[in-house]
Order: structure tokens, then sequence, then C-alpha cells
């Protein structure tokens, strides 16, 4: 393979690794760790990491790969369809992520094993039937953040002391699997008329844009109560900082998720696009917050300061011609995709 060749593959896979979502699954299962466990070894820490992690990028490389009919009508740019990414290898990727995986869960126990296996489970369900399946694939979605919780908990195991964070461990799943699902019902914004055309009954596809709008609302509220519960069931030496990030976290969405209001009669890609956007970098910081619960605030800075430019930076790179194509001369993001979708009948 020439140098060439080897660039253009490396390119169609880090694509597909969409490196602008690729910090916050990881973060979610060490919130999990950080918040049950003690003491914090730095394997368990690790693993708590880099198990979700590996199920993440399995999940890209598997979805990409169910979905590459979709895409070739649709979006025919993606690394799959553009014959950039072979379909074989993106499908041998994937069970490759899922490997590591399942290493990493046998070697942290049965609790581990169980969850890493239903996040596995759920990840194909729902690239392979849930997607075009309304509210139930956004909520299949959305349960996979909530499982990397959970299995961050059970990679540390609830210490005898801790018994306190049962609690705190619940709001967050509600809190994560809510957020989960309600960015993914925002991505479903964005893509309306390809799901349409390919006969993927989403919900904005089945309901109307604004029946979904309002369901993203009513979910992130869901999202950031379960969240502030978390915090006031926290000990009282890390709630003070847990809750002000929360405080910034809610100020974000609100300034991501006012476009969609406005426009829920005709939702332009590229207001859907940018709402997308804002909620990935701001669900970073909703992970880092949840990880100061269990080892601090110095380590929620240290982790989230960095992540989130990396979120943004990626994003500014790679995100619209991910979604969008390649730029054309002579015209900007908002032209290309400006087109209003309407409500669906």
């Amino acid at each position: 393979m020439s140098t060439a060749a080897a660039v253009r593959a490396l390119r169609a896979h880090v694509e597909t690794w969409r490196p602008y979502t690729l910090w916050y699954v990881g973060l979610v299962g060490l919130a999990g760790a950080a918040v049950a466990g003690g003491p914090h070894h730095p394997w368990v820490l690790l693993s708590a990491w880099a198990a979700p992690t590996a199920g993440w990028l399995g999940g890209h490389y598997l979805g990409d790969y169910f979905d590459r009919h979709l895409d070739a009508g649709s979006k025919p740019h993606r690394p799959i369809p553009s014959r950039r990414l072979g379909a074989g290898t993106a499908l041998r990727c994937g069970w490759a992520c899922f490997a590591l995986l399942g290493v990493l869960a046998v070697l942290g126990g049965w609790g581990t094993t169980a969850a890493a296996l239903l996040a596995g489970c759920g990840i194909v369900a729902y690239s392979r039937w849930f997607k075009a399946r309304g509210i139930a694939g956004n909520l299949v979605r959305g349960a996979l953040g909530a499982v990397a919780l959970v299995y961050g908990a059970l990679a540390a195991g609830l210490a005898p002391d801790r018994a306190s964070a049962a609690p705190v461990l619940l709001a967050l799943v509600v809190a994560f699997w809510s957020h989960d699902a309600m960015s993914n019902l925002v991505g479903a914004l964005r893509d309306i008329d390809g799901d349409r055309a390919g006969g993927y009954r989403t919900l904005p596809v089945g309901r109307g844009v604004p029946f979904a709008v309002r369901t993203v609302l009513a979910l992130y509220a869901v999202a950031i109560t379960a969240a502030v519960a978390a915090g006031l069931l926290a000990g009282r030496d890390a709630r003070t900082a847990y809750l002000v990030t929360v405080l910034v976290v809610l100020l974000t969405g609100v300034v991501a998720l006012a476009p969609l209001v406005r426009r829920r009669g005709g939702m332009p890609v590229v207001v859907a696009l940018r709402a997308h956007s804002v909620l990935v970098v701001e669900r970073v910081a909703l992970a880092s917050a949840a990880v100061g619960l269990g080892l601090g605030v110095a380590v929620q800075l240290a982790l989230a300061l960095p992540m989130v430019v990396l979120t943004w930076v990626a994003q500014r790179a790679m995100r619209a011609r991910h979604e969008l194509g390649p730029p054309v001369a002579g015209l900007t993001l908002a032209t290309r995709s400006r087109v209003p979708v309407e409500d669906a009948p």
C-alpha cells in the first residue's frame, strides 16, 4: 500500500471514530467507578474508561456498516459509501473493538461481563433494528450511556463504606440515560430527509418536528433534574463544585436547544447540526462533573478542560464534512444546509 493510500485509509477510520464524540463515554464509565469505588486503583479507573470507549468505537463501525445503504443515498461522502473504507473492514473492526471490550470485561468479573454483554447487544439492536422505530430507538441508544456508568461502578465495586453512593448512582443512571436519548433525538432532527427517504420511522419522521422538539425538552428536563438530585444526594465536600458545573451545563443546554424551539415549524439541517454540536461539548462537562463527585474537582478540571478543547477542535475540523459532505467553492455551511425540513405529515 502506498503512503497516500495508507493516509487515505487512516483518515477514513478516524472519520468513522468521530473524535468529537470519543471522549464522552469513557468519562461516563470513569464517573461510575469514581462515585462507587474506593480505593481508586489506577488499573480499575483505566479499565472503566477504556472498556466503554472500545464499545463506543465498535458501535460506530457497526452502525456505519448497518447504515451503509441509507448513507449511500443521503450521505455518499461517508467512508463506506464512498469506498474509502470497505464494508467488510468496518465489520471486522467493529467486532475487534467488541473483542477488546469483552477481554476487559471478563478481567473485571461477572458484573462487568454482564454489563458489557448488555451494551454490545444494545449497540447491535439499535443499529440493526431500533434506530428506525421512533422513540424506542432513542431510548435504546440513550441506555448505552447508562450502561457505561453501571459498567464503571461494577468495575470498581461498591465499597462497604460507600453504600450511600447507590442513590447517587441511580440518579446519574437516569440523568445519562435521558441525556443520551435526548441528544440522539436531536441527531434525528438533523437527518430527517435521509431517514424518510430510507424508510426509517424516527420520531421526527413519524410524529413531526414540533412533537420531537417537545420530547427533546422533556428528556432534557428529566436529565437535569436527575443530575441535580445526584448532587443533592452526594457528600457535602463534593456537592458545591458539582452543582455549579451542572448549572453551567444547564445554561449551555439552553443555548443549544433554544434555536430548535424557535425553528420547530421548519427545521433547517444546520440548526439541528449546530444544536447537536453544542450538546456534544455540554455532555463532556456533565460527565466530568460526575467524575468530580468521586475524584474531586481538581481531577474533574484536569480531565474536562483538555477534553472539551479536543471535542471542540475535532468538531470544527471534521463535523460539517462528515455530516454534509466536502465543502463546495462559494458555499458556506449555512448555504449548503439551509433548506428547512418541514413537519412530517
